[in-house]
Order: structure tokens, then sequence, then C-alpha cells
């Protein structure tokens, strides 16, 4: 979150081993995006959830599958380092069980440490949280499907390149020496704002990875009384697109705080927009309820009342989980490879489905020539595209559909390479990595 909430943390296991080798069992970053080993794109949506401040229990447990009742496909873990005598369940052990929760219910984790919250000095502090022996262990435990969050936010305006360069260096180097291998997601300076500082520093930071496994995430806090409106956002993602950075948007929410009440507006429609259009992707802040501990008007920042998907609170929260056309529900897609338990068969390297409308790429990989079937559950009218890996249309074809039913449309690639299949109808947007080989 932003400067409000309490500042604390706790994590994952395993004794070192340092340079092993990265394990085929791994989500990875391809370029600007995240693949299984299903080789399936993964476009993250979900939301975040302050799991070490939910006290029931058994409520967080539930909240996992009341999250995965909007079509989320990933939920951004909330956990301490240093725990508070009032966090329940805050031990290694506990994180363990969370995650499995997470898991069982079809959500990739995203395991964040919220001590080091607009603090850089603590950068180090969490970072041996993460290496200790125990913490490593979980992680190993659940590496197929884990993505590591290094800290929240960690910095404030202050921190300059080469701090952030030289921090996260450490923090790189250290964690896969002590033997984890997951994806490491790391936060933008200045409370999870600052995208141009990721622009300019993630090339040297991912080259410091010796599996170049790293993902970037920018938070935003961006005011609309600042003048970041629809075309700012728009104008700051399209460049850290073409820069190639691959990041998501961590954290975002309609009102929010600075050192005091939640009055600060955002434009999160264009904030869903741009990540529609640029494929990143996204977690909103916070499935709720506990924003309003930082001051009574920040409730508006929780999307339910009681983490249950009945009291998905209309507006905003509504907006981003079902509403838009660019929401959680119409957008999400959980990955076979997540379905599966880890699982890849050839039906779920060539299925990619989400609801009841299907696409499917046969053969896939190919050697450039392959067809598109999809089934369509009523009248439309839809194009498929061919994106190259920087979002290049190289090939297009329209068709008009009078009946549901199931087509196939073939397609011929001259080069080898990873693509991608966009399929747009009137009801969603349906995408799939192709793979060309000679």
């Amino acid at each position: 979150m932003k400067h409000c909430i309490l500042l604390l943390v706790c994590l994952l296991g395993m004794s070192g081993n340092a340079l092993a080798q990265p394990s085929p069992r791994l989500l990875r970053v391809n370029g600007r995006y995240l693949v299984t080993p299903c080789a399936d794109t993964v476009m993250l949506r979900g939301v975040n959830k302050m799991v070490i401040w939910t006290g029931d229990l058994d409520l967080r447990k539930r909240s996992y599958a009341e999250i995965k009742k909007t079509g989320a496909n990933c939920v951004r873990i909330v956990w301490l380092a240093q725990p508070g005598q009032f966090e329940a369940d805050a031990t290694p052990e506990g994180l363990d069980r969370t995650i499995q929760d997470a898991i069982d219910a079809g959500l990739i984790p995203i395991v964040e440490l919220h001590d080091a919250t607009g603090d850089w000095s603590k950068l180090s502090m969490v970072v041996d949280y993460w290496v200790r022996p125990d913490v490593v262990a979980i992680i190993a435990k659940h590496e197929p499907y884990l993505i590591v969050n290094i800290a929240n936010e960690a910095g404030d305006e202050t921190v300059t390149d080469g701090m952030y360069i030289a921090g996260y260096t450490s923090a790189i180097q250290r964690m896969r020496a002590a033997g984890i291998q997951t994806p490491l997601l790391i936060d933008a300076a200045d409370w999870g704002k600052n995208l141009e500082q990721l622009v300019r520093t993630a090339p040297a930071l991912t080259q410091t990875d010796p599996q170049k496994n790293i993902m970037y995430s920018v938070h935003i806090y961006w005011s609309t009384t600042d003048g970041a409106d629809a075309g700012y956002i728009e104008q700051q993602f399209a460049a850290a697109v073409n820069s190639g950075l691959p990041f998501i948007v961590g954290e975002f929410t309609n009102l929010f705080n600075r050192n005091g009440a939640c009055t600060y507006p955002t434009a999160y429609e264009g904030i869903l927009a741009s990540c529609a259009k640029h494929r990143i992707g996204w977690l909103a802040w916070e499935w709720g309820p506990g924003n309003e501990f930082a001051d009574a008007s920040c409730d508006v920042m929780n999307m339910t009342t009681n983490s249950m998907y009945a009291t998905l609170k209309d507006g905003w929260a509504r907006d981003v989980a079902e509403m838009s056309p660019n929401s959680i529900k119409q957008t999400s897609v959980t990955p076979q490879y997540i379905i599966k338990h880890g699982v890849c068969t050839a039906t779920s390297v060539a299925e990619f489905a989400r609801g009841e409308e299907t696409m499917a790429i046969y053969p896939n990989p190919s050697t450039g020539s392959l067809s598109a079937s999809y089934a369509l559950v009523a009248p439309a009218d839809i194009r498929i595209d061919i994106l190259n890996t920087i979002g290049t249309v190289i090939w297009s074809a329209e068709r008009t559909h009078s009946q549901p039913g199931t087509y196939s449309v073939p397609i011929a690639l001259s080069q080898s390479g990873i693509y991608f299949c966009r399929l747009n109808s009137p009801s969603q947007t349906l995408v799939r990595q192709v793979v060309v080989g000679r």
C-alpha cells in the first residue's frame, strides 16, 4: 500500500544451494511477459489481500476462494518479516499454509514483505528474512507456482538510480545464492510510483540475475489532480513498453491517501485501458477490509466489506472486478499449468480458454503452418491478429459468423520466433502464445 498501513513482514525457506541450475518447473520471464512451463503466456489479473492482518484464519483461507470468484488468476499476499504480537499465524509455517491455500484456490501467489514500505534502510533486513534456510525451504516447496515480490515499495523519492541498482543487485544475488529460483518481482522506489526510474535501471538490474528471471512493478498512486489523467498514463506505459520493460501494475485504486485522508483520485479506467492495450498485468488494491484503519475515509479502498465476493462494492471495485470490458472477469485467464497443478499435457499446451468461448492453436509449436480454431457461443464478428513480441500486428483476418459453432482459420508464418495469436470477439479477447521453429 502507501504511507498509511503498518510496516512489518514474514516469508519462506531451504538450505543454501548456491548457483543451482534453474528448475524447469518455474514461471519464467520471457521478454516482457510471464510464461509457464507449458508455454502459456500469463497476463496477471488479480487483487492484493492484506493476509497478514486478517486475524480470522478461517476467513483468511476462505478469502482466496472468494477472490477466485472474480475470475482472478493471482493474488498478492501481504506478509511481514518482523510481525508484531497482533499478527496471527505469522510464522514461516503460517506463510506456508497461506501460500498453499492460494494455490488450492487456483491463484498464482505473489508474496510480498511489507516491512520496508517507504524505508530504503530496511531493504537488507527484508532480504535477511528471505534467505533464512526455513524460508527458502518454503519457497522451494511452492516454487512451481510462486512469484516472490522482494519488498513492498522500498524507499521514498530520495532513492537515486545508483542506490536502487546497488540495493537490488545485492538482493538478487543474495537470494539466488540462497537457492531461490522463482521469478523475483521488484517494486519501484518512491513508494512504488517511479516507473521512469524502472525504465532506466531495469536493464542493468536484470543482467545481475544469473537466471534473468526478473519482473518489475509500479504502483499507480498518481493523482489526476497532479495531471495524471488517462493520457498521461498511456504515455508513461507506452514508453515503458517500448523500452521492453517486463512490468506489471502491482497496486492501484480509485482514491488514495498522502499521510491523511483518501481523497486523491486516480484515472483507474485509464489504467485498465492501457494495461489491456499493452498486455500489462495488474492487481488492484485491495480486497478488504482493513484500509479503514489508516484513516476512516480509506474504507473506499476496500473492494469488499467482509472479504466475501457477495459484498463487492458498487463503483470502482465492481468496475475493476467485473463490469469494465477490461475488468478481471472479462480479461483474466487462469493458465492450464495452474489448473492442472503443474502438469503439461498436449491439451494444456494447445487449449486456451476463458468462460465458455475457447480458442486453440494447432500445432503449437509448429514450423509456420498452423490453424486457429475457436468456438463461439453466439453469432459474432471476430478478428484474429498475429503479433510479434513487441506488439506489432504482422497478420490478421476478419470473419463474420451468423451462427454459433466451431471454426478454424489457417495461418502461415514465414519466420521462426515467438508470436501471439489474439482473437477479438464482442464478449472478450483471447490470447495464445505461438511458437514457430524451423
